[in-house]
């Protein structure tokens, strides 16, 4: 068996995006194996399980719990250290992850012989100081998700390996959320504390064709070389480097010009160079099954009765898991869920969309909106502006998703 492994975790919806990652890894490290494990059930997949690792109890305890608490997102990150135990036991001697919107262009043999040495590598977001910041990502938001990111990193089935893996399920199990007043961001934010750890045993690797997305793009340009391969300059130093992969973070491929949905003003127009490498992967990503797996829904954004579960049941889930630690599926029609109807929490939407708003919907969540703004000018005119701002503090600690837990009256204990 060759030692050298990669994987990727995503839900149905990101199926296409995995597989054309698969054969990108494939088409330039034939020699080593690559998994995909599927963070939602396998309905709609049925004959593609053989090509899928499935959530399993006996690698992962209480996923349904872990499922139920966190959304898509804050999931699929959570299992990730499960994902490195779990290869770390198939005796695999150095395991690399990538996020499913990765596109490798290169061989991979540069980070597994790097393990030879190192027992973790990381990817800083940039690389180069700026004393005038020129990034996309503001240098706030960079501090809020985390100095590396997680979208790749190799780790050595080593003692120090093992160490941190086992360190990072423990944390993950519990402490997954994307929460600013936690300071918490996924899987992600706990690597920070890794090179202060072991600062031997960790490379943060400074190669430029090592995860180029939209937060560092200011500080790297495409070059295609005489051979048509992809070289990455790095802006400051004007030192060239092999592209290994690029990420694909945010992009739309039924918006292939923009880098990322999320910050529009920046595009293929104003980085021209990127153009051939987002062709190549739109092409690649519709090949794969872009249009039937987009629409998938994510199995977990339900309970088992089809209704949808709003990001308030997480959270109060979270705040009494110790309460219905007893309770295996969240999800079905258990002790939870009676609570939950009991005190009257449940929408009684049920929906297919990752997202339950319509557009008429959106435009009563609009106006709503306006109604609360002229609510609280209202609040302000009457208690003048000390008491107000008084006010605003208190509900500043007490929105909180966790906080609602009151509307709980029983707080899930048994009776």
């Amino acid at each position: 068996m060759n030692k050298n492994v990669a994987f990727t975790i995503c839900a149905k919806n990101y199926l296409a995006q995995a597989y054309t990652l698969k054969q990108s890894f494939k088409t330039f490290n034939p020699d080593c194996d690559f998994f995909i494990f599927l963070s939602d059930d396998s309905k709609d997949v049925k004959e593609e399980e053989n090509n899928l690792i499935l959530l399993d109890d006996s690698w992962i305890p209480k996923w349904k719990q872990m499922a139920f608490k966190y959304n898509v997102i804050e999931f699929s990150t959570s299992i990730k250290p499960f994902c490195f135990k779990k290869l770390f036991a198939q005796e695999y001697e150095k395991v690399i992850y990538l996020d499913p919107d990765i596109y490798v262009t290169h061989s991979l043999d540069e980070i597994y012989h790097s393990l030879n040495e190192k027992s973790i590598i990381l990817t800083p977001h940039y690389c180069n100081i700026q004393t005038e910041y020129t990034g996309s990502i503001t240098e706030e938001e960079i501090l809020f998700v985390g100095i590396y990111n997680l979208g790749f990193t190799a780790i050595s089935n080593n003692s120090i390996g093992n160490k941190i893996v086992s360190w990072w399920m423990n944390r993950l199990a519990n402490k997954c959320y994307a929460d600013k007043i936690d300071a918490l961001h996924v899987d992600q934010k706990w690597m920070d504390f890794i090179p202060a750890f072991f600062p031997d045993d960790t490379l943060v690797s400074h190669h430029m064709g090592m995860n180029p997305a939209i937060w560092n793009l200011h500080e790297r340009e495409l070059i295609i070389d005489s051979k048509n391969n992809y070289q990455i300059k790095n802006l400051e130093s004007n030192i060239t480097f092999p592209l290994l992969f690029f990420h694909f973070s945010g992009f739309d491929p039924f918006k292939p010009t923009l880098i990322n949905r999320r910050h529009p003003k920046y595009n293929t127009g104003v980085y021209p160079s990127y153009i051939p490498l987002f062709e190549s992967y739109v092409n690649d990503v519709y090949k794969n099954g872009y249009n039937k797996y987009s629409k998938m829904a994510y199995s977990f954004n339900s309970f088992e009765n089809g209704e949808n579960v709003i990001a308030l049941q997480r959270r109060i889930f979270r705040k009494l898991e110790n309460d219905f630690s007893d309770i295996e599926n969240p999800f079905a029609d258990g002790r939870f869920l009676a609570e939950l109807k009991k005190n009257k929490l449940l929408t009684g939407i049920k929906s297919n969309a990752f997202s339950t708003y319509t557009e008429t919907q959106k435009s009563r969540k609009s106006t709503l909106e306006k109604l609360i703004v002229n609510g609280l000018k209202f609040v302000k005119i009457c208690v003048g502006i000390r008491y107000y701002s008084s006010f605003l503090m208190f509900l500043t600690e007490q929105i909180r998703l966790e906080n609602q837990v009151f509307l709980m009256k029983n707080n899930g204990k048994n009776q």
